[in-house]
């Protein structure tokens, strides 16, 4: 009976440190696996091109453009993400005339899903967009810039991401976006269509 007891006191420390271990290296449920806040970023190369009707100067602008956002949000179900969006476009010194940068930005409401476990994503952001053009027609070096009325737009990513953590994604994906918005001016009755779209890398948080 003593030497029972003996055994049973010398294995007790061993036990109960036993079950601390399996309870401290627990898996994290969430890893690898789209839940909780999310944060979205992505910057790259791109096309942007726009045109105003309506008026009697009708200039066209397109060229190389710098596409980026950023999305805070979270998910509301696995795989299903609600955010806001923060986006934009700028190209310097667009061909088709002699204005200069011409800038796109959008605010809007981000719906992202992702189809698991290819980590492949769609992103969607109906959006209230500006559009910001440098006219250069200042008198003395002197540059204007002009922008346009609170008008709306849209943008639209498809891609795919690599886990590089426990939380954390890179990738690759495809975009575009428009915009339709009014000039600014008393009276104007011009309207700017811009469309555009490029290659972006993202950087996920989730």
């Amino acid at each position: 009976m003593r030497r029972a007891l003996l055994l049973f006191w010398l294995t007790l420390p061993a036990i109960s440190l036993g079950n601390e271990s399996v309870t401290g290296t627990a898996a994290d449920p969430t890893v690898h696996r789209h839940f909780g806040f999310f944060l979205h970023m992505d910057v790259g190369v791109g096309y942007l091109g726009t045109s105003v009707s309506g008026t009697s100067a009708t200039p066209s602008l397109s060229g190389a453009a710098l596409p980026l956002s950023i999305i805070i949000g979270g998910a509301v179900a696995e795989d299903w993400i609600i955010a806001g969006d923060l986006w934009g476009a700028g190209g310097p010194s667009p061909s088709g005339g002699t204005w200069g940068a011409t800038v796109l930005s959008g605010v809007g409401l981000n719906v992202t899903h992702y189809f698991m476990p290819a980590n492949v994503f769609v992103s969607l952001s109906p959006s209230f967009t500006a559009l910001t053009v440098d006219t250069g027609q200042g008198l003395n070096g002197q540059t204007f810039v002009e922008r346009t009325k609170t008008g709306f737009g849209g943008k639209l990513v498809v891609g795919k991401e690599w886990w590089v953590g426990d939380h954390w994604g890179l990738g690759i994906a495809a975009e575009g976006f428009f915009a339709v918005n009014h000039d600014n001016g008393t009276g104007s009755t011009g309207t700017w269509t811009t469309f555009g779209g490029g290659f972006v890398f993202s950087a996920t948080y989730n």
